[in-house]
């Protein structure tokens, strides 16, 4: 019975729990797998913004230094030595200006350069040598718009002297009277770490991508495995993106994590294809739905409190039902003193109506210190089914008077009534109680639980019943044996 009560809790909540982690497990599965698929379209979208915006800022920014009064004349310098060191140092001072953070996160440019007129290097940053009296007009073709009709623009520079990739602003620079006296060039190159700078504000991570490489990306380690990925499995999303149309997302699996990708091509960059790539990875963002494994837990714990409980509260249950089992099968095979004493809240009513019952069909109405019947010492039965003893015999005034013949039939015997009759109550109740254990346990019977005041109340409560039945001032008794039995002897006193 204890395994049932356990088996049946247990298979419950087994079931409730893998019910719930599987529904749970599932919801938030798909709840989280739509959110970060959307979330790719969100992210593309946002960076496209916020990369038009920053070409927009850069070239402003660009703008305004090709405007100011210390270049112009800076150009102006008629010694070709001199104009390239003045040069120089102004190059210098428009990469320290936009190394200052308050304009914007890219920090300090790559490179820096002023051409002439024709198109031809005057200076640069970092090396007053460097690229000196070279035509960048082949290789630059931002540099030839703005010669050719004086408007700024942004665009990719592939430098392949340096096997770089840098996004380039350039910006006109004009004589007061607003003559072209040549190009301001600012470059950044794409590096990793403006891809890291990108994702940091993004959330997500970024890579830039020419036609045959990942040039770059925020992630760390080599980014050679994802170009793999992206070439054997979706060149046609790489070609996509590069002729500027934005590829489906898809997924790929790098490092042990599953990311979704979207590309896409770098905005403001008309002459030179360079995409992007946004990853979201999807893995990590499904780390949520593991939550749903608190249920399988919290089920496993919530198990092993059911059988321990289970253990305890079936114990509490079982042994007092073992234990009137036992008692019950005592009383049928012939240990008619035999009774059930437990304590227990929920089965002491059962055993106290089944002690009473058994005292109803063997005529014993004793109740132990608790109020339970209980006939555990107490004088036994005849075989004849009537009490040992006139003083135990129901005193109701419809009780059939014992015949003369009756081994429990009153005495009355003058003598014997006067020699009782004297004898103090105190003294007689104490004698007859002292007999009447002392014949017990010359028969061979347990005396150990019959209780003197209880015993004596019971004497005096029949000897009233009998003196009234037969109408006489007193009854007292006398022990005596009938064959193996104790009996108690009534003497009538009138």
């Amino acid at each position: 019975m204890r395994l049932k009560i356990i088996a049946g809790n247990l298979v419950t909540l087994l079931t409730v729990g893998l019910v719930s982690y599987l529904y749970v497990g599932m919801r938030l599965s798909d709840e989280l797998g739509r959110q970060v698929d959307a979330r790719i379209d969100n992210d593309q979208d946002l960076l496209d913004r916020s990369l038009r915006l920053l070409a927009s800022d850069f070239v402003r920014d660009t703008v305004d230094r090709a405007a100011t009064r210390e270049l112009k004349s800076t150009l102006n310098t008629s010694d070709p030595r001199n104009r390239a060191q003045r040069v120089y140092q102004q190059c210098e001072s428009i990469a320290a200006w936009f190394r200052d953070p308050a304009r914007g996160f890219q920090g300090p440019p790559d490179i820096v350069l002023v051409t002439d007129e024709r198109g031809k290097v005057v200076a640069r940053n970092k090396d007053v040598n460097a690229m000196h009296d070279v035509s960048i007009v082949g290789q630059v073709p931002a540099v030839a718009g703005v010669l050719e009709d004086g408007r700024s623009r942004h665009d990719v520079w592939l430098k392949h002297d340096e096997n770089k990739v840098m996004h380039i602003a350039t910006a006109p620079v004009r004589s007061e009277q607003g003559g072209l006296l040549g190009v301001l060039l600012v470059g950044y190159d794409l590096s990793n770490g403006m891809a890291q700078k990108i994702s940091h504000v993004l959330e997500s991570e970024v890579a830039f991508v020419t036609h045959d490489r990942v040039y770059s990306w925020s992630l760390n380690g080599d980014s050679a495995p994802f170009w793999t990925l992206l070439s054997d499995n979706h060149g046609r999303a790489v070609e996509e993106a590069l002729r500027g149309e934005r590829s489906n997302a898809f997924r790929v699996d790098l490092r042990g994590q599953q990311y979704v990708v979207m590309l896409a091509r770098l905005p403001a960059a008309p002459s030179t294809p360079v995409g992007y790539a946004v990853l979201s990875n999807r893995t990590q963002a499904m780390g949520l739905s593991s939550l749903s494994n608190m249920i399988l837990l919290m089920t496993a714990l919530g198990a092993l409190v059911v059988v321990v409980y289970g253990f305890i509260t079936g114990t509490q249950f079982l042994r007092p039902m073992e234990e009137i089992e036992d008692a019950v099968l005592a009383i049928i095979n012939g240990n008619t003193d035999r009774r059930i004493d437990i304590k227990s809240s929920e089965f002491g009513g059962l055993a106290y109506r089944i002690n009473q019952l058994v005292n109803l069909f063997t005529g014993v109405s004793e109740e132990d210190e608790n109020g339970r019947v209980s006939s555990r010492g107490m004088p036994s039965v005849d075989p004849a089914g009537n009490w040992q003893g006139a003083a135990f015999q129901d005193g109701g005034e419809k009780a059939e008077k014992p015949s003369p013949a009756s081994p429990n039939a009153p005495l009355d015997d003058p003598a014997l009534s006067a020699t009782l009759a004297a004898e103090p109550a105190e003294v007689y109740y104490n004698r007859v109680f002292g007999e009447y254990v002392a014949a017990k346990q010359a028969a061979g019977e347990d005396v150990s639980n019959i209780p003197q005041e209880r015993f004596i109340k019971r004497l005096e409560a029949n000897a009233k019943a009998l003196a009234k039945r037969h109408g006489v001032a007193s009854v007292r008794f006398q022990v005596a044996r009938q064959g193996n039995q104790v009996i108690l002897k009534p003497v009538l006193l009138r």
